[in-house]
């Protein structure tokens, strides 16, 4: 993917903040609007993890190129023994079910539960013993998935679905 850099500044940070360099992945970006007089956004921060790229695209643009963005380093559930699990355990085997027109992921001591939002039949038993199995191999065995079947989800006031709920630190 190209950066539209003659529209913004994109920095690839760390956790302190700090640049990575080209080919690490960063820990959030740093966006920066150089168009937009009405609302000026100056390192606006996002939690997305990506890299950049140091080859020239084939396409010829100038622009530079980021990897695919990996998601929300603030969606990560982190367990005890330093396991930390990416979204995308949950994301891929929950977006390959072509009825879930929704879900939402709450972290449990042991696992998680969620609530799917369906359009027609799906096996929530199957897709449990898929998502703990994608558990296991990420780390953390003999983990407790639950799927519950929801016909609609609490917003945000800004209308946006927040996916992932992150245990509270004690």
């Amino acid at each position: 993917m190209h950066l539209n850099e003659d529209l913004c500044i994109f920095e690839l940070v760390d956790e302190a903040g700090d640049p990575v360099p080209a080919g690490e992945r960063c820990a959030k970006v740093y966006v920066t609007n150089l168009m937009n007089m009405a609302q000026p956004l100056i390192r606006y921060e996002l939690t997305d993890e990506l890299r950049f790229l140091d080859e020239p695209c084939a396409c010829g643009s100038a622009l530079r190129r980021v990897d695919d963005i990996e998601g929300r380093t603030d969606d990560t559930f982190s367990y005890p023994g330093g396991i930390v699990v990416h979204p995308l355990i949950f994301r891929s085997p929950l977006g390959r079910e072509r009825a879930i027109v929704d879900y939402q992921v709450r972290q449990t001591p042991r696992g998680a539960t969620i609530r799917v939002r369906a359009s027609g039949a799906v096996d929530l038993d199957i897709l449990a013993q898929r998502i703990t199995a994608s558990l296991a191999r990420a780390g953390l065995p003999d983990s407790e998935v639950t799927i519950e079947r929801v016909e609609a989800f609490e917003r945000q006031a800004s209308g946006k679905l927040k996916r992932f709920f992150p245990l509270s630190p004690s």
